[in-house]
């Protein structure tokens, strides 16, 4: 069988980068067309009109678009609120 010399030096196990000190500075989370549409179980088309209509807020960075979590969030509360 293929047995491989193990170096002594590196250790058998990895630790993460950043366990302890400093918290890594890290961007709000971003959904893609594909992550919307799994999301909410519509199509490409809906969300196409969802933009057009202003019914849901994007960003378009470099030929594609993104949405913001967090504006994800607001809008789903806003429907929340409309229902009471």
């Amino acid at each position: 069988m293929n047995e491989r010399k193990r170096n002594k030096k590196r250790p058998s196990y990895r630790t993460p980068p950043f366990s302890g000190g400093k918290k890594r500075q890290t961007s709000p989370p971003i959904y893609d067309n594909a992550d919307m549409m799994q999301l909410f179980h519509v199509s490409g088309r809906t969300l196409q009109r969802w933009r057009k209509e202003g019914i849901v807020p994007y960003k378009k960075i470099g030929g594609k678009i993104f949405y913001l979590a967090e504006d994800v969030l607001k809008m789903m509360r806003k429907g929340d609120d409309a229902k009471e």
